[in-house]
């Protein structure tokens, strides 16, 4: 390649990181004052939808909120962060074309699951590595609460991510 060609391709490519670091910072801003104001089941409904633009990756979405109370300090913008993360790993190496979100707030636990259609893990455990995986499920601990990652290879994956309301970090 000439190096004036490849001189304008690295040049793209900067501004195209410059420009997906500074759209995540957008989004994580925006998702923090929806948390504030919108709570956190209205927050995971307007990404998703967000989500299913930019990607193309159709989603169904359930959101049940039987305890009806402000979450814990904390406990919304820690769920958003995992779900936004577990979503985002959806779009990047499932291959999917179709994911089911369901998020359960009760006087006891935040439960968000997340299942797609995709590649599926085969025999790799994210959750021991070092990859966004392992850093939601490390999050979860801290919370005192679970991580489950299931899958096989071509059924698609599972994430399972469970945060009780007694024990705060």
């Amino acid at each position: 390649m000439p190096a004036r060609v490849n001189g304008r391709v690295n040049e793209a490519i900067g501004r195209l990181r410059r420009s997906s670091g500074w759209a995540r910072q957008v989004s994580a801003e925006l998702g923090s004052v929806l948390l504030d104001t919108l709570g956190l089941g209205a927050t995971v409904e307007w990404h998703v939808r967000q989500f299913q633009k930019c990607t193309g990756i159709l989603y169904e979405l359930t959101v049940n909120d039987a305890a009806g109370f402000d979450l814990p300090e904390g406990y919304a913008e820690t769920m958003y962060d995992m779900y936004s993360e577990g979503l985002s790993n959806v779009a990047r190496h499932s291959g999917a074309s179709r994911v089911a979100i369901a998020l359960t707030i009760t006087p006891y636990e935040v439960t968000l699951v997340l299942h797609d259609n995709g590649i599926g893990l085969g025999d790799a455990n994210p959750a021991s590595g070092t990859g966004s995986i392992a850093a939601i499920c490390a999050r979860a601990r801290a919370y005192k609460g679970s991580c489950e990652v299931k899958g096989t290879r071509s059924t698609g994956t599972t994430l399972t991510v469970s945060l009780p309301m007694s024990r705060a970090p």
